[in-house]
């Protein structure tokens, strides 16, 4: 399981990406610095992850197609096509897996971006179950384990605005705290119109 938090501030201009590294399977951890948040242009992050072997690949393809020409309504469309195929490859060579784990999703894509064209920033997420949700107003998105967790230390924790990078970490550390399934180097990546900037924190406890 992993943990994506996703913040947009429309009147500061910037989107945050935050994810884990930590990779378990069966209950079991298997590695705790896997590359779920990327960035695809100078104003694009990805962050996927759900059956990581499949992520890697729509990742892969997704690269491919994807250059700093290209824009965000293109960045989309290809997101959703790809991520089609992928879960369409997931399901053939998976045939009982969803039937026995129907909530599970193979794919969870969220990226968070700074639309030059419009001088704004946003989030866009997709995954099979969902159409693509795009929002560039105030806002903060949790996917994967514990949302209830996270939206709770964001209703009891003040966010400083000015130092917006600890607080997710700090939310990132408090989850790892008694969370098996969240930890190990996570990547942070604040998107803005001047570029992305990259930050990495290791949590590496184990509760339990």
């Amino acid at each position: 399981m992993s943990l994506c938090i996703a913040l947009n501030n429309p009147y500061s201009k910037f989107a945050i990406i935050a994810g884990d590294g930590r990779v378990t399977k069966n209950g079991e951890l298997v590695r705790d610095n896997h590359l779920k948040v990327t960035k695809l242009t100078h104003h694009v992050s990805m962050f996927c992850s759900g059956a990581q072997d499949y992520c890697e690949v729509l990742r892969g393809k997704v690269s491919e197609r994807v250059n700093n020409d290209t824009s965000i309504d293109e960045i989309a469309l290809i997101i959703e096509e790809v991520s089609r195929g992928v879960q369409e490859q997931f399901e053939k060579e998976n045939p009982m897996y969803l039937v026995q784990n129907p909530e599970f999703s193979p794919l969870s894509t969220v990226l968070g971006y700074y639309d030059v064209s419009k001088n704004e920033t946003g989030t866009i997420e997709f995954s099979h179950k969902e159409k693509t949700r795009r929002t560039t107003g105030s806002m903060v998105t949790v996917r994967g384990e514990d949302r209830e967790g996270v939206l709770s230390f964001f209703h009891n924790n003040q966010i400083d605005q000015n130092n917006i990078v600890e607080t997710v970490f700090n939310l990132f550390k408090h989850i790892n705290s008694y969370n098996k399934y969240v930890g190990g180097d996570t990547i942070l990546h604040v998107v803005t119109p001047s570029g992305i900037y990259e930050y990495n924190r290791g949590f590496y406890h184990v509760s339990g």
